[in-house]
C-alpha cells in the first residue's frame, strides 16, 4: 500500500507537474471508465457505504479509484469525507493534496496545506516531505522546497524516494543559477540511477522540439504526445525498486 503512495503521489521533481483531462460524468452518478473493472468495484463498494457511511476503508478505496481514472471531483469529495471522519489520516490528506493539483485549474495553496498538516501528522515520512518540497517548486518558494527535499533524502532510504528528491533539488538549483550544486544533486541521482542520463536527454529534447504522435499504450489521447517527464520519472522509480527488490532476492 505504501509503494502505491509513493507512485501516485511522489511526481516528479523537476517542476513539471500534473495535467490530466477528467472524465466529467456522463449525468448524476455515470462514469465512463478506462479500467472495466473499476466500475464494478466502485458500485461495490457504494453498497458497502450504503450500510455505513462511516467506512473510511472503503472511501480511501473510493477515492483511489477516482483519482486513478481521472475523476478528480469524485476523489476530492471521498478523501474530504475520510479527514471529516478522521482527520489524522496522512495517506487521505496526500491523496486530495494530489487531487487538488490534478484539477483543471489546480489548487496549489489547498495542496500544500494538506501536505504541510501531513507532515505535522507524520514529521518522520520521508514522502509527506518529498511531495511538500514538489508543491514548493511548483510555487516558486524555494527555500522552503530545498529545506523539504533535504528532509526527504535525510529520511529516506528508498532509491526511487531519493532520486526523486536529488533531481528536485538539482532543478531548484539550475533554476537559482547554482549550478554546481546541481551537478553535484545530478550525481547523486546518477549513482542511484544511471538511467537518469537518458531520461533527462530525451525529456530535453522533448522540451524543445514538438513532441510527435503515436500509437500504442504510451499514446495520451488528450494531447496526442509522448508520455510527459512526470511519467518518464515515476517509471524510472518503479525501476530502481524493482532493481532493489531483485538485489535483495
Amino acid at each position: 500500500m505504501q509503494r502505491d503512495i509513493v507512485f501516485i503521489v511522489s511526481i516528479l521533481c523537476v517542476s513539471l507537474y500534473v495535467s490530466s483531462c477528467s472524465h466529467a460524468p456522463a449525468k448524476e452518478n455515470s462514469w465512463v471508465f478506462k479500467d472495466p473493472d473499476n466500475e464494478q468495484k466502485v458500485r461495490n463498494l457504494q453498497s458497502k457505504l450504503l450500510m455505513d457511511q462511516n467506512n473510511v476503508e472503503s472511501r480511501m478505496e473510493l477515492g483511489r479509484i477516482f483519482l486513478s481514472e481521472d475523476m478528480f471531483k469524485e476523489a476530492i469529495s471521498e478523501f474530504e469525507k475520510v479527514l471529516s471522519l478522521d482527520s489524522t489520516c496522512v495517506q487521505a490528506n496526500l491523496l486530495l493534496s494530489l487531487a487538488y493539483q490534478k484539477l483543471p485549474n489546480p489548487d496549489l495553496s489547498e495542496a500544500a496545506g494538506l501536505l504541510e498538516n501531513a507532515a505535522e501528522l507524520a514529521p518522520d515520512n520521508a514522502d509527506v516531505h518529498l511531495n511538500l518540497a514538489q508543491i514548493y517548486d511548483k510555487l516558486n518558494e524555494d527555500t522552503r522546497a530545498i529545506r523539504e527535499f533535504n528532509r526527504a533524502i535525510e529520511l529516506s532510504d528508498d532509491g526511487a524516494t531519493l532520486v526523486s528528491a536529488h533531481l528536485g533539488l538539482m532543478a531548484v538549483y539550475k533554476k537559482q543559477g547554482e549550478l554546481e550544486k546541481a551537478e553535484e544533486q545530478y550525481n547523486a541521482a546518477y549513482r542511484i540511477f544511471p538511467g537518469v542520463e537518458q531520461m533527462l536527454k530525451q525529456a530535453e529534447i522533448d522540451r524543445i522540439t514538438p513532441a510527435p504522435r503515436y500509437v500504442g499504450g504510451e499514446f495520451r489521447e488528450d494531447t496526442g504526445t509522448h508520455p510527459s517527464l512526470e511519467t518518464r520519472i515515476e517509471r524510472a522509480q518503479q525501476e530502481v525498486s524493482k532493481m532493489k527488490g531483485e538485489k535483495n532476492e
